[in-house]
């Protein structure tokens, strides 16, 4: 089953899906055979498999309980629209303005390009018109106009007879007939007969031509701003959501997204799970906001909560005319029956009093495989820092690390350290490195 809705209104424009239905697993309790195969390629067999329940075998039937399951599915977008509205100056006035004074020199300028276009176009139809008379008039004294005669013939098997007839054309063209008589067509045996007919066309003749006074009084029309828009008005955007929910007999997903215009720009969101696998329990949460008060400030953080790892991360940004300050801050956390981890990392810069920069990592992790007698500790810790004038640059860096562990009941441990610094300036350069190590198998 579904259903579907949208609404759009002054205040909001939302949209809602939500389906439900069931599923039958009643197959996964049919015996499974499987028979003895050879792998291709290869030597290697495969036992045969009998009566096997996937239903049982692969523990779907302690945590579904019934073959039985039903799921719910919805989902919700929703847009409130924002009231407030942007403005943006368009100086429009200043546009009407120029219009206005440079107008009448337009109109001077079209009606004596109007009055020039008439002239051209009256004068060359007039020289064109008496070109075509005097020719026509030459020809009409000095020939006769021509007849063309075409002889009568009979169409074979029909024997239908058709007389001869004539095309009289114009005296000063070959083209345009003038006169022309059609024959006449006879059918032997049925006494059917079409008489002649003779068709006169009309004479081609230019016009004179009589173009009305008051069209060369065409002008362009007067118009008259009654008011000037100077700004243009841009609607604020607004709250958006989303919202998502699935429920089934195994497990619960919810979603939830939202971006806010406020004061400040935020948006956040969330999504978390319930299930009766505690594994597939989680809670992942976000937020990042956009504040302009005394300059841009960015800032989001990340949470992620389960059985098995967990983490946050910070990171924030700022500008402001005089400064420009960034932080992050990374930490994780991994619980697995083999492994154990935390890590840890910093990073931090500004340009308050000179630019510099600081970084930190930090590793501890404990591995333990007892089936293998095999286990492993061991941590890591790296430093950076730097700073950075028209005058100088200097970094610094230091790293430390050790582990220690035993592999098949054999121990082997080692440690590294190593320090590393540089200065630079106009007078010269100055380095030193330092690094240390040991191991023991």
């Amino acid at each position: 089953h579904q259903n579907f809705s949208a609404g759009n209104n002054e205040k909001s424009i939302e949209a809602h899906i939500g389906i439900n239905g069931e599923a039958n697993l009643d197959f996964l309790n049919v015996p499974l055979t499987i028979p003895e195969m050879t792998l291709p390629y290869t030597n290697l067999t495969t036992p045969q498999v009998k009566d096997i329940s996937l239903w049982e075998k692969t523990g779907l039937k302690e945590f579904l309980k019934t073959t039985k399951q039903s799921f719910d599915l919805s989902v919700k977008a929703q847009y409130k629209k924002n009231k407030d509205k942007h403005i943006i100056p368009v100086p429009l006035d200043v546009l009407y303005a120029f219009i206005n004074r440079n107008i009448n020199s337009f109109n001077r300028r079209f009606e004596t390009v109007r009055n020039r276009a008439f002239d051209f176009f009256i004068k060359s139809y007039n020289e064109a018109k008496i070109t075509f008379d005097k020719y026509k008039v030459e020809k009409s004294l000095n020939q006769r106009p021509r007849v063309h005669k075409l002889p009568g013939y009979t169409i074979p098997v029909t024997n239908i007879e058709v007389s001869p007839f004539t095309v009289k054309t114009l005296t000063f063209g070959y083209v345009i007939p003038k006169e022309i008589s059609t024959p006449s067509i006879t059918i032997p045996g049925s006494g059917a007969y079409v008489p002649s007919y003779t068709l006169v066309l009309p004479f081609l003749e230019l016009p004179t031509l009589h173009v009305p006074r008051n069209l060369l009084e065409l002008s362009l029309p007067e118009f008259k701003v009654l008011s000037t828009t100077n700004k243009i008005l841009i609607p604020g955007m607004g709250n958006i959501t989303y919202d998502f929910s699935f429920k089934s007999s195994v497990i619960t997903l919810n979603t939830n997204v939202g971006l806010y215009n406020q004061s400040d720009i935020v948006a956040h969101f969330l999504t978390s799970s319930s299930s009766v696998i505690d594994a597939l329990q989680y809670k992942l949460e976000g937020t990042s906001s956009l504040t302009r008060k005394r300059g841009l400030k960015l800032a989001t953080a990340l949470s992620l909560s389960n059985k098995l790892v967990e983490g946050n991360h910070d990171n924030t940004i700022s500008f402001t005319k005089k400064n420009m300050d960034a932080s992050m801050t990374t930490t994780a956390r991994v619980q697995t029956p083999l492994l154990r981890m935390n890590f840890k990392q910093e990073l931090n810069g500004n340009t308050k009093s000179k630019p510099t920069v600081s970084s930190s990592i930090e590793l501890n992790y404990d591995f333990s495989w007892p089936h293998v007698y095999t286990t492993a500790t061991g941590a890591f810790d790296h430093k950076l820092s730097l700073e950075c004038l028209t005058s100088y640059f200097s970094i610094e860096s230091s790293t430390k690390g050790g582990v220690k562990a035993f592999i098949l009941s054999r121990e082997y441990s080692g440690t590294l350290a190593s320090e590393t610094s540089t200065y630079l300036n106009s007078k010269g350069t100055r380095s030193s490195v330092k690094l240390l190590g040991a191991s023991k198998v």
